[in-house]
């Protein structure tokens, strides 16, 4: 059996069992899509972003080996959108080029303001919010060009503050802001302020809605759960029958359950036997993941459907993940934010802190993805106040800077 009709077939294991009268009633989960409305330019660009999001995944799970991760790969774009509006030469060719934008920032401007602006609005029964902040350091004398901040505020509706980052109100502000945009979800993206960091920009996704068609908490069940090491433990496992999209492949089977009137679906790819889910990421390219969810446009099929509720928080060092795929410069002295503002900047930390819930009722889901950035210059510094009185004896040494060899060593008791 060629590749083409596998990707129509449904698992056997998901074929229908309504003959049983003990089996339950027999839901429908088809649904109704609204989607975007995007231009030939814009397709592409999401085809790209697509392929974005996958390789970050990708990356992403093979520094995190077996473990539950959840990314938003969406506010990731959001910020380096943000970044690159900033950026020049190399680090904008990088930031590009691992997004797979294309080198105008117009148009990646105009792609993200289309998803901003008509992602909250694809399904009256499904709350998606989307908000971006940026916070300057008002005692760094650092001001953003007129330009760049016209382009924040059109492209990406953010909000733009000035706060004093030594004072710890600060350090609430920026975490309230985070739990206020991610329904409570992610309560704190801070720890503390870094008083020498120059801003931070800061993206916030919230989505929340229910299932087309819930899952009867009745029929929630104690069953046996194979982990990755394939020992055995049992877990909570949802289950129902629906009229569902789906379809299997030499890589997996893959089931779409929809949320509200369709706007929003989850798929649920299960690796196929003898398979793991790190073989799964690795073998599972851009281009067949396209055709997996084309056979499941066309597939409907009744499906007896088994999944854990469950819950998972991530916390991502985006540095470590997006340096291998190719950007570096933008993490370096070096980095190039000319059109940001009137000092030379360079990002200092990114990472992501992302949690999902999943129950009988529907998901939700939030991410806050932040950046903070310090100058390259010395500019003004902000240090602790401290003390040195030699008024007693010491010691000295005389080292050589590059190799740390120490050329004279003494001390000095003042006779």
């Amino acid at each position: 059996m060629n590749t083409t009709k596998k990707l129509m077939t449904l698992l056997l294991a998901m074929l229908a069992l309504a003959a049983c009268k003990d089996d339950g009633e027999v839901v429908y989960m088809l649904p109704e899509t609204k989607p975007i409305q995007l231009s030939a330019e814009q397709k592409q660009m999401r085809d790209n972003n697509n392929e974005f999001a996958w390789r970050l995944f990708q990356t992403m799970q093979e520094q995190k080996g077996d473990s539950s991760t959840v990314i938003s790969p969406i506010g990731v774009t959001y910020m380096l959108g943000m970044l690159n509006t900033g950026a020049a030469g190399t680090t904008r060719d990088e930031i590009t080029n691992v997004l797979g934008f294309g080198n105008d920032p117009q148009a990646v401007n105009e792609y993200c303001k289309k998803m901003i602006d008509e992602a909250p609005n694809v399904d009256p029964a499904a709350t998606v919010r989307i908000a971006n902040s940026i916070y300057v350091n008002s005692a760094k004398g650092l001001s953003l060009l007129k330009q760049y901040v016209n382009d924040m505020k059109n492209y990406y509706s953010a909000q733009i503050d000035a706060l004093d980052f030594t004072k710890s109100g600060t350090l609430d502000k920026i975490n309230n802001w985070c739990s206020k945009n991610t329904g409570g979800m992610i309560p704190s993206i801070l720890d503390e302020i870094n008083p020498n960091a120059a801003m931070y920009l800061l993206n916030a996704i919230y989505f929340n809605a229910d299932w087309t068609e819930k899952f009867d908490k009745n029929d929630t069940r104690n069953s046996s759960f194979t982990l990755p090491d394939g020992s055995v433990v049992t877990r909570e496992l949802m289950h129902r029958k629906a009229i569902a999209q789906g379809c299997e492949s030499e890589l997996c089977s893959m089931l779409r359950i929809p949320f509200g009137s369709g706007g929003y679906s989850m798929y649920v790819m299960l690796p196929a036997e003898g398979k793991s889910t790190s073989d799964l990421i690795r073998d599972m390219s851009q281009q067949a993941l396209s055709e997996h969810l084309n056979a499941i446009d066309m597939t409907a099929h009744e499906v007896d459907i088994l999944m854990p509720r469950f819950e998972i928080v991530s916390d991502i060092d985006l540095k470590r993940v997006l340096k291998p795929m190719g950007i570096q410069s933008a993490f370096t002295p070096n980095a190039d934010f000319s059109n940001m503002s009137n000092v030379s900047l360079f990002v200092t930390m990114m990472k992501q802190k992302a949690k999902i819930e999943v129950d009988e009722d529907g998901a939700k889901a939030s991410a806050v993805t932040i950046s903070g950035m310090e100058a390259t210059s010395p500019g003004p510094q902000l240090y602790e106040k401290a003390e040195f009185h030699a008024n007693r004896p010491f010691l000295y040494f005389i080292l050589e800077e590059n190799t740390r060899s120490i050329f004279f060593i003494g001390t000095y008791c003042g006779n």
